[in-house]
This record gives structure tokens, sequence and C-alpha cells, in this order.
């Protein structure tokens, strides 16, 4: 069935179940939560693409994701309890198995659990993450990063929430940084971060490739991003785990950007380092006190400067050069507030990137709703980095 009138950069914007964007996404497997934020016996209500679920994690240690309430009397599955790998609702003591299948009926004459089953969805533990498939129908493959699978260290950040759209962070681009991150680079004496950036992109059989610089900088594979549709971006920079800055590590990052409802987004980020043995159990331990340490007051700083009581300069030293970076884009990101509400943008030659990445939307979701052919999108199945032992 074709479309009525085309399909504008505003509509992809919401992502409920029934809007186009919202189908899309449905499409792909999503990161939703942090495995270590969910211990065995937990249950947490979850949002994401504009629903809301039960997630827990059996005694068993396995992960589930279910419907958000009880089918017997609309209670919410989170306030309810875990056994085994089971889920018990707290109101009336009804029970659902990790299928969904309620199996216990408490105080009814007659039962009639077999005919009284919740939605189930499939989960996957990987990269520190527990990713789900909400769609319909049979999940796709599921991806696999290779260059996240090599022998080296894997740190899982706390999960970001910005409130603003998800486009305000899929849209970044590298143009930004000597202007939105010069506070930090000033602060932290990082005069090449203040440099005029260009940055050339061309789309590939996984989404797009992007060649980024500065001014007078020499290009490697340093300088190369990777975007897999529809929404995780692969990339290097330099280590900047405290007590490791001056090795001349790299990091290897990935990051995916996940709609929480049409107003906000969660980052899922994680971070790959060529250092084994004792060496990779000192990274982690140096990265994730840091990284956990900061992660409390970091928005709060960020709202304040939204709000006129602080500036980006204002920052405390003491704050990483990370966590500096995490507020800065947290501050103009929100502040650039949704499609609808910011007019007709004025877009130029630096938006190379945010223009390609819309187009290639567009054009998937359109065929999409038109019944049309979509891409195959192919995942590499090699890392992009052969030489294991990155230096930056």
């Amino acid at each position: 069935m074709g479309l009525t009138q085309p399909l504008q950069f505003a509509d992809l914007e919401p992502v409920g179940p029934e809007t186009p964007a919202g189908r899309y996404l449905r499409m792909f497997w999503h990161p939703v939560y942090r495995a270590s934020d969910l211990k065995p016996g937990q249950l947490k209500p979850l949002e994401i693409l504009g629903e809301k679920f039960t997630l827990y994690r059996g005694q068993t240690g396995t992960p589930h994701l279910s419907a958000f309430r009880c089918a017997h009397r609309g209670v919410q599955l989170s306030v309810g309890w875990v056994e085994g790998d089971a889920v018990r609702c707290r109101y009336h003591g009804w029970k659902y198995d990790e299928t969904g299948q309620c199996v216990e009926q408490p105080n009814e004459d007659r039962p009639f659990c077999a005919r009284v089953k919740i939605r189930s969805y499939p989960v996957r533990e990987y990269l520190g993450l527990i990713f789900a498939y909400v769609g319909e129908g049979e999940p796709p493959a599921f991806r696999h990063y290779p260059d996240f699978e090599r022998p080296g260290v894997i740190v899982t950040d706390p999960v970001e929430i910005f409130p603003c759209t998800f486009w305000n962070r899929l849209d970044n681009d590298n143009a930004h940084i000597p202007w939105t991150h010069r506070a930090t680079a000033q602060r932290k004496g990082r005069n090449d971060f203040l440099l005029t950036r260009r940055e050339e992109v061309k789309e590939t059989p996984y989404g797009y490739i992007s060649t980024r610089g500065a001014e007078g900088e020499a290009l490697d594979f340093r300088n190369t991003a990777y975007f897999f549709m529809p929404n995780a971006l692969q990339f290097w920079g330099p280590s900047r785990a405290k007590g490791f800055e001056g090795r001349g590590l790299g990091d290897a990052k990935i990051f995916w950007t996940v709609p929480v409802n049409d107003h906000s987004h969660a980052a899922f980020d994680v971070t790959y380092t060529p250092v084994e043995g004792a060496e990779a159990t000192a990274y982690a331990a140096s990265r994730s006190k840091q990284q956990e340490a900061e992660a409390e007051d970091r928005w709060d700083i960020a709202e304040k400067i939204l709000a006129g009581e602080m500036t980006c300069e204002d920052v405390p030293n003491e704050i990483g050069a990370y966590t500096s970076f995490a507020i800065e884009d947290y501050v103009v990101q929100v502040a650039q507030g949704t499609i609808d509400g910011r007019g007709r943008e004025q877009l130029a030659r630096i938006d190379a990137k945010p223009i390609l990445l819309r187009r290639m939307w567009l054009r998937e979701v359109t065929a999409m709703l038109e019944g049309t052919p979509m891409t195959d999108w192919k995942m590499p199945t090699e890392p992009f980095v052969v030489d294991r032992r990155e230096r930056v």
C-alpha cells in the first residue's frame, strides 16, 4: 500500500508500536539493560521503544523479558517476586513461567492456567548488555561485532538516559567537537580537540563508513567510524582510564542509541581495550571505578548548565574528561529540542553525515510502509582492525 504523501524526517521521531520508526526499529535486536545492574532474583520495570515491559533475572541467572502487567487484574509484575525462572504477581499470586505461560492461580477452584499466557520476548546477554527483540514473529539473526570479541578487556559503562529524542544523538557529527567540547579541551590542555574537524561518509552494506579528522591530521584506522543500521556506532579513541592515560592505549568503542519513548533515549556504551591478564583486571577496575563514581552527579551538572545556573566552563577540574564530554553532549543534544519544535533547519556542508543517515532511514521506512524490498544489512564477519594492539 503506497503512502499518500512522502515521509518526512519529523515522522521518524515517534517510536510507539504503530509508528513508522517504531515498526522499523522493532525489526532489530536492541540492548535494553546493563547486565551487571540486574542481579539474580531481581525484577525491573522497563520502558523501551515507547512500551513497558517486565525485565527479570531468574534465580538460575538467566534474564527474561515479559509483558508489563499480570493478565488477571493488570498489576505491574515488577512489584512481585521471582521463583526460579518464573515470576509471581504480588496482588493475587498468579505465577508465570519464562515463556509467559500462567502455571498457578491460587484460590481458584477450577484453575484455567492453560488459557492464560502473557507475552514473553527473546533475550540475549552480550558484551555486558542484555539485548531483546520486541518485534513480531521470529527474531532476526543475532548480530555479533568482531572487534569486540578479540582477547582483551570489555567495560560496559553505566547507561545514559537523555531527555530528548533518539535522533538528537544519532544526528551527532564530528564537526561539533571543537565547539561542544571547547571547555573540556581548555581545562584538560587538549588543544587537539580545538582543531577544525571534517568528515566524509558513504553508505556501506551494513550502514555507513565515516572518515573523520582534524585540520592537518594524518588519517588512519583511528579516524574511521562505522555505523550499523539502524542505531549502532563504532569508533576508536584514546583510553581515558586513570593510571593508563600515558600508555598510548586505544579503545575500540561502540554504542547503541535506543529510544525509551518519544521524548527520551538510552545510550549503551561498550569499550574494548587490548590488554590482557593482570593488566586487564587493573584496567577494568580503574575504568569502572571512575565511571561509576562520576555517573551519579554528571546529569545534575548538565541540568544546572541548561538552567543557566552554571556553564560548561564551571565544571570542576576533578571531573574526568570522559564525563565532561558526556555532560557537554547532554547539554547540546537536550538543548536541540524535538524535531518539530526546532523549526526548519538550515543544513550545510558539514552536515553530510546526518543528511545521509536521514536519507537512509527515510528510504528504508518508506519501503517498509509500501511493502517494497528493504535493504538486507550485512554485518562484517571479521574485525575492522587486524592489529589487536591499537595505539593512539
